[in-house]
């Protein structure tokens, strides 16, 4: 059965994301004064009194404004509102009703659907009196409330799940679900690849760079497998973060490396990879994750008149922390390639799930070893892999040495080259 879907709506900076937080009972959407914080819609399944019910965040919505990033989040709320089965219109009880709470209203009116009056900032039971006057907005059921310090909330929610049966929630178990990070430098085009994988206008995508802020998942089916993915706000080199917003996005994207099982790391086919890149890479990389290399912009042409092959080498090069990764070329404004990344993705993942038979690997390390032995008086006895996600293999030694990391590399080359693992990290320990 289908979960009801509760969408967030309301003008900026009225605590729609703090209200959501609240519901959802984790810090999944970034709470911040500056105006226009959230431009995604954020979901989160909520489960209260032993039902449960699918929340949806939304950006602030201001009808009539024109300009690009407002008209993008526009689209996105009035997407919400229509998938939605009941709407939770957020209003500032200090304020007052405003002109745009009054013609918010009127578009939620219009769309039929069944909306309930949350009128947050009523932080002492004193603030009740603030909920009086947005009667005049139309709606029958108006809900004093504080997203900061929870009042009136659970009264909110009984509310909510008032026609919800008291059912288990229909999940697929954690560790069946792939969860797929999209990162990058700013404007690469990470949302514009989302939303060319889903086939729909998912995310808010604009000309300037920064356009997303917060880690955003979106869960869908491919080819009949459980995938999640994650857009991430741009990152930029740490010198330039200056913003205490931008140092929040930062976080949330790598949070978001640190819980995907694979990354996609995006770089312009117009554009010499650079050292931020490479850090990005190397994050990816010590993160032991999965991961696969998507360039983008080739409508554009490619760097200098680069073939493909030349500029795969390239970006390996620089990004040499995960060589081992595929690289796909796409344009997502014209849709070329993008078939190939899920593919590559799904490959990737494969390869980090793998796991080598013990006597495989003794037989390439006694090869291995035979043809260029391991420096010093150190003695490999042998080896097993002891997990996947990612390929861990323990070498079990003699000699009272540590073994180099030149010939740790050697040996990972030996492993890539007899087994694959292309996108995957190999993980050595010695014993």
């Amino acid at each position: 059965m289908a979960l009801k879907t509760v969408a967030i709506v309301g003008r900026p900076n009225v605590g729609k994301s703090a209200l959501f937080n609240r519901m959802a009972r984790a810090n999944r959407a970034i709470v911040h004064s500056e105006t226009g914080v959230t431009r995604d819609r954020l979901y989160a399944e909520v489960e209260w009194t032993g039902k449960t019910f699918r929340l949806v965040d939304t950006g602030g919505l201001l009808p009539g404004a024109e300009d690009h990033l407002a008209a993008a989040i526009a689209h996105q709320v009035k997407a919400a509102i229509a998938e939605a089965d009941e709407l939770v219109f957020v209003v500032d009880g200090s304020q007052g009703v405003t002109p745009v709470d009054q013609d918010i209203a009127q578009i939620l009116r219009e769309s039929g659907k069944t909306t309930l009056v949350a009128v947050n900032k009523c932080d002492t039971p004193r603030h009740k009196d603030r909920a009086f006057e947005f009667y005049s907005l139309g709606f029958p059921q108006v809900f004093p409330v504080s997203a900061i310090h929870g009042l009136g909330v659970a009264e909110l929610m009984d509310w909510i799940v008032r026609d919800v049966e008291a059912s288990p929630a229909e999940e697929t178990p954690e560790n069946e679900v792939v969860r797929v990070a999209i990162v990058g430098r700013p404007n690469v085009g990470k949302s514009s690849l989302v939303n060319a994988l889903l086939g729909q206008e998912r995310m808010t995508v604009a000309p300037l760079p920064g356009t997303t802020v917060d880690a955003v998942d979106t869960p869908f089916l491919y080819d009949g497998e459980p995938y999640v993915l994650i857009d991430t706000a741009g990152l930029r080199r740490p010198a330039r973060v200056e913003r205490e917003l931008e140092r929040l996005s930062v976080s949330r994207s790598l949070a978001a490396v640190k819980r995907a099982h694979c990354v996609v790391v995006m770089v312009s086919a117009n554009e010499m990879p650079v050292s931020q890149d490479r850090r990005i890479a190397g994050y990816v990389s010590r993160s032991q994750k999965a991961s696969v290399i998507v360039v983008n912009k080739v409508d554009l042409g490619i760097l200098a008149g680069a073939s493909r092959k030349k500029f795969s080498d390239v970006v390996r090069s620089v990004l040499y922390p995960i060589a081992y990764s595929r690289v796909v070329f796409v344009s997502c404004l014209t849709g070329e390639g993008i078939g190939d990344v899920l593919p590559a993705v799904r490959a990737a993942y494969r390869e980090y799930s793998r796991r080598i038979g013990t006597s495989l690997i003794n037989d390439l390390l006694r090869e291995a070893c035979e043809v260029t032995p391991p420096p010093g008086k150190v003695k490999i006895l042998y080896g097993t892999q002891v997990d996947v996600r990612p390929p861990k293999v323990v070498l079990f030694t003699r000699g009272g040495a540590k073994i180099p990391e030149p010939y740790l590399r050697y040996l990972e080359g030996r492993f890539r080259s007899s087994f694959g693992f292309e996108g995957s990290p190999i993980v050595f320990e010695q014993r």
